[in-house]
């Protein structure tokens, strides 16, 4: 299995396409949804999957990105390249279609919350299942919890967030994977099926997103 389809398996279907901005070497005009940092003192430039290892060097700084080995789905890892590796907040994985060249991005990942990381639309880690709903415009289906494909959004049932996150083409995509914020997840949202999200006991719950992975083909 290729290493786009194991992310893909490991999580959900469609979601967002992403550019770089100017200020990268290899920049070219910014698809959208984007991926972009805002925090107290500036907003960075747009993340995408043109965006190489060189231009995330000469913005962010040669300390702030390094090269290791970045999780990708059932135990398995990757060479990659990370941006803040020790900030939680600031942290984004690469990894590339090329080792060598790290010129274009397969998967790039965020996994912590809080994340100062968002699309275009405010979807980050953290936000909550009836925000996502209110963001699609009616409810959406996902995964059952507590096994290896938990919580993984498997379609948005052709609400607004269907063609919002995703490239026109429908080639560059992201899956978004949400986790229960406490321990007590009442057994019938566990296991391997296919649950709405306006279901009462999924409402109350009301899961976050834990994991955005933007895929290119």
């Amino acid at each position: 299995m290729s290493l786009r389809n194991m992310v893909c398996a490991a999580t959900a279907s469609g979601l967002l396409a992403l550019g770089t901005t100017s200020i990268f070497a290899q920049a070219t005009a910014p698809q959208q949804p984007y991926l972009v940092m805002r925090d107290s003192s500036k907003v960075s430039p747009t993340l995408g999957t043109t965006t190489s290892e060189k231009s995330l060097i000469a913005y962010f700084g040669a300390k702030n990105v390094k090269r290791q080995s970045v999780h990708v789905a059932e135990g398995e890892t990757a060479d990659g390249t990370v941006i803040y590796p020790n900030d939680t907040k600031r942290k984004v994985s690469f990894i590339w279609k090329d080792a060598k060249k790290r010129d274009f991005a397969e998967v790039i990942r965020i996994e912590d919350k809080p994340s100062l990381w968002r699309l275009t639309n405010e979807i980050t880690t953290g936000t909550t299942l009836v925000e996502l709903e209110k963001l699609n415009g009616k409810s959406f289906k996902l995964s059952g919890f507590d096994w290896d494909y938990g919580g993984n959004v498997l379609s948005w049932n052709g609400g607004k967030l269907d063609s919002i996150l995703k490239s026109k083409s429908g080639k560059v995509s992201a899956t978004v994977s949400l986790a229960p914020v406490g321990t007590n997840t009442p057994e019938e949202l566990i296991g391997d099926r296919e649950i709405l999200s306006n279901k009462p006991s999924m409402r109350k719950l009301n899961p976050v997103v834990a994991v955005i992975n933007i895929l290119a083909p």
